[in-house]
């Protein structure tokens, strides 16, 4: 993926060379050369590199303004909102990029007047800052979208040893006595169904049920309050 993506017709394929190593010296990079891999579709290729591209560069001349390839390419970047023109000819650009301010680049590689390459290389730089940002910011929602969508990737904070402790206490002390009320309830329930036979006869059958229902209402307890803490 590049930085910056130059259209420009094939005619002018040199001063798209030099703007390019222009912009490289500003540590950006650059798809200008248009050479297709064996093997590789010209379109897919171009399509590939625009689409990847955080700014979109055009050229306009005499013969880039006649371009049906330059002037869709110079619409994906308007359409992105990352278009940044510059005439390199005197020129007047398609009709539909006449309100977008281009930069005099005729000279740009010399010191005559009206040489705006100082203006068109914070252009960029703006564009390419923006893009980041919103790089950024994009992650951080889709992030969160995923966190929302799936609960169980977010990293939660790493519990202290002190409240990892804490945590345990309060869990085993709701156990005993979920499972010291459980216990009364059935001994309670024992002497009201046979009161004539001792509870010593029933008392080991009374401590594993109140156990088991201690450690079931307990797990449960802990269940309805993650459900509380997700909502």
């Amino acid at each position: 993926m590049s930085d910056i993506f130059i259209s420009y017709n094939s005619s002018d394929r040199l001063k798209a060379q030099e703007l390019g190593r222009r912009l490289e010296k500003e540590g950006w990079t650059v798809w200008w050369d248009r050479k297709i891999p064996p093997g590789q579709s010209f379109s897919k290729v171009l399509e590939e590199a625009l689409s990847s591209a955080q700014c979109v560069v055009v050229l306009w001349s005499k013969r880039s303004v006649a371009s049906d390839w330059v002037q869709n390419e110079a619409a994906e970047g308007k359409r992105r909102g990352i278009l940044v023109p510059a005439f390199i000819e005197d020129t007047a650009p398609p009709f539909e990029f006449r309100r977008i301010q281009a930069a005099n680049l005729v000279d740009w590689d010399k010191e005559t007047p009206g040489n705006e390459l100082p203006q068109f290389l914070e252009a960029v730089r703006n564009v390419l800052s923006h893009e980041g940002s919103l790089d950024k910011q994009t992650t951080g929602r889709g992030q969160a979208a995923d966190a929302k969508e799936h609960p169980e990737r977010s990293i939660a904070p790493k519990s202290s040893a002190k409240e990892k402790s804490a945590l345990s206490w309060r869990s085993s002390g709701r156990w005993i006595l979920l499972t010291f009320f459980v216990g009364a309830a059935l001994i309670s329930l024992f002497r009201t169904l046979y009161p004539h036979t001792p509870i010593t006869e029933a008392l080991t059958t009374i401590i594993i049920i109140s156990i088991i229902a201690g450690l079931g209402l307990n797990y449960g307890w802990k269940r309805w309050q993650q459900t509380r803490v997700n909502k």
